[in-house]
């Protein structure tokens, strides 16, 4: 129930000071669930993707925030999952027809441009089956970036992708060669979409 409350705020709040706009919704599977795969330059961006995802998101958050009381209580709220020892938990929300969100590049963007990719979400995909959705956030960087203690009111766009599927054939092991090649495959679709901006 908290969850759907502070959606609905932060896609107010989103709106109105941010001018939020999505691109792409179309794209989202219709009858499956689904990982949300985005760049990550800014502490507004899973509250973007909280804010326009028409179902519930669970977003991996760094394990740090949880020392942080009111932190804890809010992603706890919203179901978020601390970094680190996730993927179990990540796998068995997917495999319960959940949705999972992540930002693979593991920490803040120092300038707003993308960094490479971790194999977790490459590994979380081949292991479920589940298609994974690429995002875009722009604009969030320009809005807050890492170090700022106040935000600046700019536009900010969601765009999504076409889902990718990263399948392994019955009984092949997961190796790192297919997992980077998924890693690969994965930022480009990211990467192409912050490319495309305008």
């Amino acid at each position: 129930m908290l969850y759907w409350i502070f959606k609905a705020i932060f896609l107010i709040i989103l709106k109105v000071f941010f001018r939020l706009k999505v691109e792409g919704k179309e794209n989202l599977p219709k009858k499956s669930n689904f990982i949300v795969v985005a760049n990550h330059a800014s502490y507004l961006d899973g509250l973007v993707i909280m804010a326009t995802m028409p179902k519930k998101i669970s977003c991996i958050a760094f394990r740090g925030f949880y020392k942080i009381a009111w932190l804890r209580w809010f992603f706890k709220s919203v179901e978020a999952l601390p970094s680190g020892r996730s993927s179990d938990k990540a796998i068995s929300l997917l495999m319960q027809n959940k949705n999972v969100g992540l930002f693979p590049e593991g920490r803040l963007s120092k300038d707003g441009t993308l960094s490479e990719f971790r194999r977790g979400v490459a590994l979380l995909a081949v292991k479920t089956g589940r298609p994974i959705v690429p995002c875009a956030i722009l604009g969030t960087y320009e809005a807050l970036p890492r170090r700022a203690k106040l935000p600046k009111f700019v536009p900010i766009t969601l765009k999504i992708g076409k889902p990718l599927y990263l399948l392994k054939e019955f009984g092949d092991l997961i190796d790192d060669i297919s997992l980077q090649e998924g890693i690969f495959k994965i930022r480009k679709a990211v990467k192409e979409l912050i490319d495309a901006e305008g």
